[in-house]
Order: C-alpha cells, then structure tokens, then sequence
C-alpha cells in the first residue's frame, strides 16, 4: 500500500516531535551524568527553551490537524511546566506582603560598570533599591578599592574578580580557591541574633566571541562550529571541578546560606543541579517575568542565580532589566529568615 504524500509528511513530523520529547527528557540526566563522562547533556540545557517551543507548535500543529497523538504530547507538556518555571513566571508574587524585617538581596555582574559614572549610579541604584546585601561579580577589585566613595558606609569583602557588600556587619570573610579561572567567596553576615553565611560565585567563563556565531563560507561555518563545541565541553568538565568543591563548602555550613552568582550555565545544567541540590533556585520559588539575566550573544539566557537554603522563605524575586551597566541584568530577591 502506498502512503499518501500528507500521510508521509505526517509521519516524518511525528518522528521529529518524538525526537523533541525525547530531548526534553535526556536534560533532566544533567542531574546525575557528570560532564567529564558526557557534556552534551549540557547541550541540551542549554537549547532547551527552543526545544520547548517547537515541542509545543509541533502540539498545536497536532491539534489543529485533530490528530490522536495531540492527547499524550497535550499530558507531556503539563509535566513541563514544572521546569517551565525555572525560565518564565505569570503569576504576580508581588502581593506578598513583605516584613521590614526581611532581607532584599541583589547579585550582579557588572563587566562593563568599570567607570566613574556607572559606579555611582550603581551605587546610587543599591542605596534607592535599599539592598541589604550585594554580591558582585567581575566587580574589577582594584577599582573598587581606589574608589573611597563606593559603597563606603557599608561592610564589604572583595577578592579578585568578586565582592559582596553588606548593610550589617561582616564578622569573617575568606576566599574560597578554585582551579581554573573561577572566584568565588566566602562571608558570614551578623543581622541581630542571626549568622548568614553568603557565598558569591563566579564560574570560568566559556571565552566566546561573536564572530564564533559568523560565517560566510561553509568550512568557516564548521570551523567555527566545531570551535563552539570545544569551548563549551571544555568549560561545561571545567565547572564540574569547581561545583564540585564549592557543593562541600555550601553542604558544611553551620549557619543558613545563600548563594548567588554568575554560573556561566544555564537551568537545568550539571552545574545548576549540583549548587542547588540542597537550596532552593529563589526565582523558581517565586520569580516574576522572564528570568534571562544575560543578552549580548543574540540569544537571552539566565546564568545569574539566587539560591538560599530551607531556614529562607521567598517571598520575591525578578530580574531588572532597567539597569543596563553591564552585558547582565541584576537579579534581586526578598527572603524571610524563618518563620
């Protein structure tokens, strides 16, 4: 019998769309295969909202044409918007009545915040927003140092490439040393009869450029793809090593933690999975809008993350895209420590 051509183009979509899922699938096993034993999980990661979108116009495509398979593609995609909500949330937490005693904390790369002029209005942006505390990364250290003005009533730690700045009194402060070009530290904050410990990370960069995403003849294009490649399974067994260490530091804690930094990974990913493991991702609990933090590569994706343990109850979290100091927006979050 010969299939009709509708009947071949249909099969072929249907293949496709089984191919999609399955993709949605293999994502989750960022969780337990580490990239030195396969990165391309992490490939996944970090196409997964585009896989998702044409999982869902291959779904509607199926609905329109009345096709059977709508039915279990429709039930796949309601167990999708539980990870949905590590990207993109509808729902309006700010109703949720917020306590003067609550914590607002900000992280935030500020690459490109390495003049006179956005310093300030970075300053002046945090003492508005009244920040309680401030991770930073790629804050350039040196220039915050000769700048006495920055932040200078406030308790802060810098090392390297990171800081964090504190409204209340910072009672020890260490740098955590990791391989590669990752930073990352370590700060216990006094807020009354409480003991916050505050860990701010910054993860070794994949060291793209733009012109890795040009190509105007087909061997530059697999030249360049084949390049891409490199660098990304390259940084993604890179991060294996420094999560990995940073997972003992945040583990050991005696005191509650929150966690904030520049992962240079997507949700999702080994390296998403393994800091989270026992915190909570605050915009997942309670984020307002798009969560993408980072867009100078045509292509908007979240890197930048708040994480904090159970004693921490979220109250509000959203990215600002007002503030334009840097190739990265801040994120900004309201925690309630205990009950």
């Amino acid at each position: 019998m010969i299939l009709s051509k509708t009947k071949i183009v249909s099969n072929i979509l249907l293949v496709m769309h089984c191919i999609i899922a399955l993709l949605l699938c293999l994502v989750f096993l960022n969780k337990f295969v580490e990239p030195k034993t396969f990165p391309y999980f992490e490939l996944i990661a970090l196409l997964y909202p585009i896989l998702l979108a044409v999982h869902l116009i291959f779904t509607v495509v199926w609905l329109l044409k009345r096709e059977i398979v709508f039915v279990p593609f429709f039930i796949f995609t309601l167990f999708l918007l539980f990870p949905l909500k590590k990207y993109i949330h509808f729902e309006n937490n700010f109703k949720r009545e917020i306590s003067s005693k609550d914590l607002k904390i900000m992280t935030y790369n500020v690459k490109y915040a390495n003049n006179n002029k956005d310093l300030y209005a970075l300053e002046n942006y945090i003492l508005k927003e009244n920040i309680d505390i401030a991770f930073f990364h790629e804050i350039y250290t040196r220039q915050w140092r000769s700048k006495e003005n920055f932040l200078a009533d406030r308790y802060n730690a810098t090392f390297d490439l990171i800081g964090i700045s504190s409204k209340f009194p910072i009672i020890n402060k260490q740098k955590i040393i990791l391989p590669g070009n990752a930073f990352a530290c370590m700060v216990d904050v006094q807020k009354e009869q409480d003991i916050i410990r505050c860990i701010s990370i910054y993860l070794e960069p994949m060291y793209l450029n733009k012109n890795i995403f040009k190509a105007h003849k087909l061997q530059e294009a697999k030249n360049n793809y084949e390049m891409l490649m490199d660098k990304l399974t390259t940084g993604f067994k890179k991060h294996e090593v420094q999560v990995d260490l940073l997972a003992k530091y945040i583990k050991d804690s005696p005191y509650p933690v929150i966690v904030c930094g520049d992962l240079n990974s997507v949700p999702l990913s080994y390296e998403y999975f393994t800091i989270k493991k026992d915190l909570n991702d605050v915009f997942e609990e309670c984020g307002k809008g798009f969560g993408w933090t980072f867009y100078d590569y045509y292509y908007p994706i979240r890197i930048d993350y708040i994480f904090a343990s159970e004693s921490f109850k979220s109250k509000r979290c959203y990215v600002d895209k007002t503030v334009n100091y840097s190739d990265h927006y801040p994120v900004l979050a309201i925690l309630q420590l205990g009950n």
